[in-house]
């Protein structure tokens, strides 16, 4: 026998070198044998401690038999699949197939001899050999039998270590083959099947159910994650009064409804008690009769064990409801920005999602629509109500939409550096009808010089939505200080953004920390504040630009902090638990509508101006160099321009400037900012005398509710004439501390109980 062994490394060079005949270690049959797959299966055999199940495979051979592999050892039926790559094939048991000592094996732990003779070939599509003979056996005299294994079979090259063992091997004289086996010895052709794991599924699920515990009714049950419920009537029929192929068809409509995959079966199953909750309705779904005028929905609820209508009498011959009503839903808006869908059905309340596709919960619960009600500062107003009496509220069941979203999902790589990410990037693998991007960051981001840039003329035509999410805790992109002039370190004169979003579309940036890149080398006094915007947006004349930001800090406690926080134009901004710390403009916005929230209110978010620890009155210029100390207007925590209506709820709203309201409304029918349980104060150490709380220089009404107003100079600040008309200031249950002097009202008008007793005058 030739005992030469083979270093598969070195196989391309020697392949080639030996010529053709050398090199071609296979035969065709043995690569077309490359892609079989095995079958395994258990068989009972009497061992030591009795009889007991064990495993064996039967392989596909190169003269179209099979040869069975008995599995010794392996009784851990994952590991089985592991070894094989079967991984979903059912193991069937089997009584036609003898076994003895004769059989060839793979045993757990492998038992083939450590210097066996093999050949690994290094391609991935190519065949290895080992020789097959076990621990203690002498090599044999004659041709003998050795395995042929499929590159691609991981767990069997694994198990039997082949690249250990060609690595161990001394490699021959080069020009020679590598080992092959004597003629006439007998090859085992082992396989794989290579299947995937069954992905864990997470949709949709429907069950035929048997309610002994509920008029002993047969129902279908629907759940999907933590979300369950029963399923009484189908298109106005109960389900317990179906035919069996009635049900088997009710069934199938749900299943191709709920996009349940033929892969997921139905089953029969008995809830327990617990499972049922006595809020929850019993449900009627359409499956033909949604569009039908006279369908009205027979859904019940349970009262003292059974089941009556929810709106209407029960017929008790049809099991159907009399005169029943179809409840509505209200759309609500909610304090972060997002709208919800509310419907109040039994003794719960159905929060439904707002969904893009055709097919949704409204039409197939047959629930009838109902106008929202009211202007966007009253609907916020209304969730804020909400909010605080939540807990007196029916229980909220949130279900997802029925086709979910087409999103594309991006994970960047940890550290990623979105100077150099492109939209046309993240987008260039998403499918063509992909409705939105996620992008996920990891821990850590950067911005080194261009901003990440996410505009809707890059975007594919059908992608309107981007969310750009990070870590629960928080990822941190920390930013860098810019430099401008193509291939210079020119400092910057304007500030430039670190996330610039332009065009209508609505983004969700969540989860993130923006904070500067310390600064390299010594600095003679405090760094000078981060050249950046943090994040700068515009829409459209027509105002479709979305802005969601939650759970997002930007600016950190360390220096420097960005120039500005946030400047917005054009559409909607909610700012939702978040906090901004720069060192002009916090936030300002102009022909927007504005929601700045920190909820629970006793959250501690903050909008701050001059922000920055340790600077002195010379360290307060502009990137001129121009100085910025000669009036608090350069300082303003929140900047509300032209065509703005602002909410602002249990914020802490620091700067010399707390709020500049700069729009001009000639009339008014609602509060052009209405700020709530929110605290303003002053910047400690920078003009204490002079710093103001609110700046007036336009019309409009702003409210200001159970608010806190400490240690400025002057609580307003009003010109001595607007044109055309004037602006109120109403104070509603205010709170005064640390006021240097007393009201100048100018042109505005003030409505409030109580005042302050002014400490300078």
């Amino acid at each position: 026998m030739n005992t030469r062994r083979w270093l598969w490394a070195l196989v391309p060079v020697l392949a080639s070198a030996c010529g053709g005949d050398a090199g071609e270690l296979v035969t065709t049959s043995e690569h077309a044998l490359a892609a079989a797959k095995p079958t395994l299966f258990r068989y009972r055999a009497t061992g030591a401690a009795g009889s007991e199940m064990r495993y064996a495979a039967e392989l596909p051979q190169e003269d179209g038999t099979t040869i069975v592999l008995r599995l010794e050892g392996c009784l851990e039926e994952r590991a089985v699949r592991e070894l094989f790559g079967v991984r979903r094939s059912a193991i069937a048991e089997r009584t036609d197939v003898v076994i003895d000592a004769t059989t060839p094996m793979i045993a757990c732990p492998d038992r083939i001899a450590a210097d066996a003779n093999v050949y690994a070939e290094p391609r991935t599509h190519g065949l290895s050999r080992l020789e097959y003979r076990l621990d203690g056996e002498p090599p044999e005299g004659g041709p003998g039998r050795y395995f042929v294994i499929p590159n691609r079979c991981g767990g069997l090259m694994k198990h039997l270590g082949i690249a250990e063992r060609a690595r161990r091997a001394p490699a021959p004289p080069l020009g020679s083959p590598g080992w092959t086996p004597e003629p006439g010895a007998a090859p085992i052709h082992l396989s794989c099947a290579n299947e995937r794991a069954t992905e864990p599924y997470d949709g949709w699920e429907v069950h035929a159910a048997w309610l002994p515990s509920v008029e002993f009714r047969w129902m279908a049950l629907v759940k999907k994650g933590d979300t369950s419920f029963f399923v009484e009537s189908l298109d106005g029929r109960p389900y317990n009064d179906l035919t069996d192929a009635e049900r088997e068809t009710g069934l199938a409509g749900l299943r191709k409804l709920l996009a349940v995959p033929s892969s997921w079966e139905s089953t029969v199953v008995v809830p327990e008690d617990e499972e049922i909750q006595p809020d929850m309705p019993f449900f009627d779904v359409c499956l033909e009769r949604c569009g039908a005028a006279g369908w009205v929905p027979a859904h019940k609820v349970l009262i003292d064990g059974y089941l009556e209508c929810e709106s209407g009498a029960l017929d008790p011959g049809t099991g159907g409801c009399l005169d029943g009503e179809r409840r509505g839903y209200t759309d609500r808006l909610e304090l972060d920005g997002t709208t919800s869908r509310r419907a109040p059905l039994g003794g719960v309340v159905l929060d439904l999602p707002l969904c893009a596709a055709g097919e949704t919960w409204e039409r197939h619960f047959g629930l009838a629509g109902r106008d929202s009600g009211g202007t966007w500062m009253t609907r916020l107003i209304a969730a804020y109500n909400a909010g605080k009496s939540e807990g007196a509220a029916p229980r909220a069941v949130s279900l997802p939409c029925l086709v979910p979203e087409r999103t594309c999902s991006v994970t960047l790589r940890e550290g990623a550096d979105l100077s150099t990410t492109t939209v046309a990037t993240l987008t260039r693998n998403c499918a063509v009808d992909a409705e939105a991007l996620e992008v996920r960051v990891g821990k850590r981001a950067t911005v080194s010089r261009p901003p990440f840039t996410l505009d809707t003329a890059a975007l594919p035509a059908r992608m309107r939505k981007v969310r750009m999410v990070g870590e629960p805790e928080g990822s941190s992109i920390t930013v860098a200080q810019p430099t401008c002039g193509f291939g210079t370190s020119t400092a910057c004169t304007e500030a430039q953004p670190a996330i610039l979003v332009q065009g209508d579309m609505t983004v969700d940036l969540e989860h993130l920390r923006l904070v500067s890149r310390a600064p390299t080398g010594s600095t003679a006094g405090p760094p000078a504040p981060l050249a950046r915007v943090g994040v700068q947006a515009s829409g459209s004349a027509s105002r479709g630009l979305v802005l969601r930001v939650r759970d997002v800090v930007i600016g950190g406690d360390t220096a420097p902090v960005f120039y500005k926080g946030i400047v917005f134009s054009g559409g909607t901004l909610a700012l939702h638990s978040s906090s901004v710390r720069a060192f002009t403009d916090g936030v300002s916005a102009d022909r927007a509508r504005v929601s700045i929230v920190s909820w629970p209110v006793a959250g501690g978010h903050s909008i701050e101006s001059l922000a920055q620890p340790g600077l002195t009155a010379d360290d307060l210029v502009d990137l001129r160099g121009q100085w910025l100390g000669g009036s608090v207007a350069n300082f303003r925590a929140l900047t509300l321009s032209a065509d703005v209506q602002a909410f602002v709820v249990g914020m802490r709203v620091s700067g010399p400037m707390a709020v500049a309201w700069s729009d001009d409304r000639a009339t008014w029918s609602e509060d052009g900012l209405l700020a709530v349980d929110s605290t303003f104060t002053s910047t400690p150490g920078y003009f204490d005398r002079e710093s103001v709380m609110l700046s007036v220089a336009g019309r409009g009404q702003l409210n200001f509710v159970n608010s806190r107003v400490v240690n400025f100079g002057h609580v307003l600040r009003c010109p001595s004439r607007l044109s055309g008309g004037t602006a109120k200031i109403i104070f509603d249950r205010p709170e005064f501390d640390e006021i240097t002097y007393g009201l100048r009202q100018g042109a505005c008008t003030v409505e409030s109980a109580t005042l302050w007793d002014p400490t300078g005058e």
